[in-house]
């Protein structure tokens, strides 16, 4: 459990300035929902089971952070560092992860349903067992990531480097049916 309350961590944030540095803090299990935590610095931080619902997380250095079981569904994680960081059996449903980097990332069994992650760094991440059913992951890089039992129904993979599975070929409009008589 975290080894700060909620309403410590507001007190600490209204005083640290625009880019509050948390890293390698507890904060297990704290509703932070809805918290601006824009820049902060959570480098190692342990946010496993944090509700971070709608949180605004974007630019966060998150680089080796365990968000196990994390509810980060709707937040935005703009241009934020996930590199190395622990997000097992994570709900990401529709976040915004625009230009994020996921390198070296485990999100074994994350859910990322309808998530927005264009441009996103995925390389050498773990997707093994991840939902991505109508993910945005539009000039994303998947190099030697892994994505076994990964489920993509439906993503939007235009432009994605190595994606883990072939984007949909653009259907060409069907031609109207011709008639076998000719007028005269």
């Amino acid at each position: 459990m975290a080894e700060i309350e909620r309403r410590d961590l507001i007190l600490a944030l209204i005083g640290a300035g625009p880019q509050p540095r948390l890293a390698g803090v507890d904060l297990s299990g704290l509703d932070l929902s809805q918290f601006d935590l824009r820049g902060a610095s959570l480098q190692g931080a342990d946010l496993s089971g944090c509700n971070l619902y709608r949180a605004d997380l974007e630019g966060c250095d998150l680089s080796r952070a365990n968000l196990t079981e994390a509810d980060l569904s709707h937040a935005k994680l703009r241009k934020c560092k996930l590199n190395a960081a622990i997000l097992y059996r994570a709900r990401l449903c529709e976040a915004d992860l625009l230009a994020a980097d996921c390198s070296q990332a485990m999100l074994k069994d994350a859910d990322l349903s309808a998530a927005s992650a264009v441009e996103v760094f995925f390389k050498h991440a773990d997707l093994r067992g991840v939902v991505a059913r109508k993910l945005d992951a539009r000039g994303a890089n998947f190099t030697e990531a892994q994505c076994e039992g990964a489920i993509f129904e439906g993503a939007l993979l235009n432009g994605a480097i190595n994606p883990p599975v072939s984007p949909l070929p653009v259907e060409k409009p069907a031609r109207p049916p011709t008639s076998r008589y000719r007028r005269r």
